[in-house]
């Protein structure tokens, strides 16, 4: 099974990670980690990467692409099981939980697809009553 990692500046992560367990349950192979003030990125990385498995596969998840938790989890890419994708939302990470098999490559599209302005439909009145 995939391990799914998530990772942020401040809480993103964590609140990401449990805002997906109230939709799709507890999640054995979900974790998140919050890079806080003051505190380094290469360490909080380094911190779990001691605990990655090396004959499963890993994906991680960072909140922005270039920034301080994404560069630090480039040093992860060096391990063949490992693949790191920048720019997580809640629409990838619960399609990742329900949908664990599915094309990496299809499933970011469609998070990106996701992503739309939502208006109100104008109420056009075929008959004035006034």
């Amino acid at each position: 099974m995939t391990k799914i990692i998530l990772i942020s500046h401040n809480s993103l992560a964590k609140g990401l990670a449990k805002a997906v367990e109230m939709i799709a349950g507890p999640q054995e192979n979900l974790s998140a980690y919050a890079l806080m003030p003051g505190e380094n990125p290469d360490d909080i990385v380094a911190g779990f990467a001691q605990d990655l498995p090396s004959d499963e596969p890993v994906l991680i998840l960072a909140d922005l692409v270039g920034g301080s938790m994404c560069n630090a989890a480039m040093a992860l890419l060096k391990r063949q099981n490992v693949r790191l994708i920048g720019g997580m939302n809640m629409a990838l990470v619960l399609q990742l939980v329900l949908n664990p098999n599915a094309d990496l490559d299809h499933v970011i599209q469609s998070a990106r697809d996701s992503l739309q302005e939502v208006r109100l439909k104008p109420v056009h009145a075929e008959n004035d009553f006034f």
